[in-house]
């Protein structure tokens, strides 16, 4: 039914529904997510009604952050096409067979809107049917097995690869179904390893979790890197904080393993922030993306610029959507980094420098991690909103009216106010972080969270977002105030996108090339810091491999399926009659 329903949201939402009739939808979507957020567990509200219809009417708290989030996503992109449709039924459902069959129904709607790699999908619905069978029966080795597959069907779904050059050349420009792909991936990845085993999986699985969550984040930030247009870098950040949410599923996986309830807390309370501050972030920018796209015409990187004096309110809502993608205090980045040490520093380690290096490794590449995404971040901006313009295009853009900027506003809003505030969103999702802890009875008071705070795992500090807005106020205002008593006034009275260069040459109506900062400047500086004629060809050589290698299981990962689908009959016959066969030697 769920499979059946999907395809009917593609067949009809497209011709039939109209952009306010989705908004309506995705906002009563909301407003029920809400109400069953801040009802209590076990409410009267869901008594009295037949099982079937009880079941259709609740929602899991497991499920509910995940629902509201894209109901959120529906609600500001106004999108009809089933790809949210199919999301939120599929994070919606706890029954694990009809959560892996809208996971496996998803993967190929994910793959024409490019928020999944070329063939992922075969290899992301093979983990998701193995992880179903391994759930579905019995047996410690299971436990051993399963968080293979349900990591490699997580990672089908949310768009990552360990593929460097992936999302540079193949990969497509960041939408709301590379949203939609992470929300349910993140999904599949709590459920399968946190929620629906029977036992908690081990504590080596975990850290195989960081170590993969690493791997993966570090690949998608070295993408954006190689990106050469806005989208794309957006989509690279996106994979970068893919990777940091498989971490943080390593963490609670850690945490239940260990019998550490607040471990498994912390790190699920940081999977949360992720979810509603840095994704709302992520999706105001995709929205002004699109807005400057519509104005100035192409978003390469080589194309475009000069926009902060073009369009200067779209460029400061870009600049602010790109401090919440990044870990710049006090973004929703920054709180989710703060978590992520944090519960680093928390976990259990063995005594002495053997013990310690493991961690110490992690916490250089979370610090590296959230170094290429401000590298990514700034590169973003200097070549789209800084400089002059580079085309004619981009030259005659316009802010569009105030009216169409209005919703990224509010999805910033939304961001800023899950990070100043963040025992709002916590306290609407706590139902899912108990489940996720495993705490049962009585809640300590070290679980319970705060209005204005975020507490550390280990109960080592106290972080006050709004106390990092006054500093940064002050800052400002002290700024400002010194730059009013100075008096300043141009040497050089030039037009603003100008940036008091010369006046260019006729025949370089935009300046010369060579001064502005583009594509290739940021990414050629790292790669000439870490020794470009000896260490970069050894990883070119490397990554050649790896996608030659990588190609060819696609392929024949491709041609495997596309055999057994031809004979699919045939294969169905041949099973019945080597199960009857070896049915009637049993017996003999």
């Amino acid at each position: 039914m769920l499979v059946l329903s999907v395809l009917l949201l593609d067949g009809l939402m497209p011709r039939f529904a109209v952009p306010q009739a989705a908004r309506a939808g995705w906002g009563l979507a909301l407003v029920l997510a809400l109400v069953m957020a801040c009802l209590p567990p076990g409410s009267a509200l869901t008594e009295g009604y037949p099982a079937g219809l009880a079941a259709l009417l609740r929602v899991d708290a497991l499920s509910l952050p995940f629902v509201m989030f894209l109901s959120m996503a529906g609600l500001a992109s106004g999108a009809r096409a089933p790809v949210l449709a199919g999301a939120a039924l599929t994070v919606g459902t706890g029954n694990p067979v009809l959560f892996s069959l809208g996971a496996a129904g998803l993967l190929p709607l994910l793959r024409a809107q490019g928020a999944v790699p070329r063939g992922m999908v075969a290899w992301g619905s093979a983990g998701v049917a193995v992880a179903t069978a391994l759930l579905s029966g019995s047996g410690g080795w299971r436990l051993i097995v399963l968080p293979l597959p349900a990591l490699l069907a997580a990672a089908a779904l949310m768009g990552l690869s360990l593929r460097p050059l992936s999302g540079a050349r193949h990969g497509a420009p960041a939408g709301v179904a590379h949203l939609a792909g992470l929300v349910t991936g993140l999904c599949l990845a709590i459920r399968m390893l946190v929620d629906w085993p029977v036992g908690a999986v081990g504590a080596m699985w975990g850290g195989g979790l960081v170590v993969a969550g690493l791997a993966l984040a570090l690949t998608g930030c070295w993408r954006a890197l190689g990106a050469r247009d806005a989208g794309r870098v957006v989509a690279g950040m996106l994979n970068g904080w893919g990777g940091m949410a498989l971490l943080l599923v390593g963490l609670v996986v850690t945490g239940r393993a260990d019998d550490l309830p607040l471990l498994a807390l912390g790190a699920f309370r940081g999977l949360m922030l992720l979810t509603g501050g840095v994704g709302l972030a992520f999706l105001a920018a995709i929205l002004t993306l699109a807005q400057i796209a519509e104005a100035a015409g192409s978003l390469g990187l080589a194309r475009v610029g000069g926009l902060a004096a073009l369009m200067p309110k779209a460029s400061a809502m870009l600049a602010l959507a790109l401090a919440g993608m990044c870990a710049l205090p006090p973004s929703g980045g920054f709180a989710v980094a703060w978590l992520l040490v944090q519960s680093l520093l928390a976990l259990p380690r063995a005594e002495g420098l053997a013990g310690a290096m493991p961690l110490l490794m992690v916490l250089a590449g979370v610090g590296l991690v959230c170094g290429l995404l401000i590298l990514a971040a700034v590169r973003l901006l200097a070549c789209v909103v800084l400089g002059r313009p580079r085309t004619p295009r981009a030259a005659g853009a316009t802010d569009p009216v105030s009216g169409r900027l209005a919703v990224p506003a509010a999805c910033l809003v939304g961001a800023v106010g899950v990070v100043l505030v963040p025992g709002v969103w916590l306290w609407l999702t706590r139902g899912a972080g108990w489940v996720a802890a495993g705490l049962q009875g009585p809640i300590p008071s070290g679980a319970r969270p705060d209005w204005l705070a975020l507490a550390a795992p280990g109960g080592g500090g106290v972080l006050y977002p709004v106390g990092i807005v006054a500093l940064l106020a002050l800052a400002g205002a002290l700024v400002l105030a010194l730059s009013r008593l100075g008096n300043t006034v141009p040497s050089r009275p030039v037009p603003a996108w100008m940036e008091g260069a010369p006046p260019s040459p006729p025949w370089m109506p935009f300046g010369e090339p060579v001064a502005q900062a583009g594509p290739a400047q940021f990414a050629g500086m790292l790669m000439w810091g870490m020794g470009r004629r000896s260490v970069s060809r050894g990883i070119w050589r490397v990554i050649r491999r790896v996608r030659v290698g990588g190609s060819r299981a696609s392929a024949l990962m491709e041609a495997g399926v596309a055999w057994v689908s031809r004979h699919a009959m045939g294969l169905v016959l041949l099973w019945l009659a080597v199960a009857a066969l070896l049915r009637i030697w049993g017996h003999s």
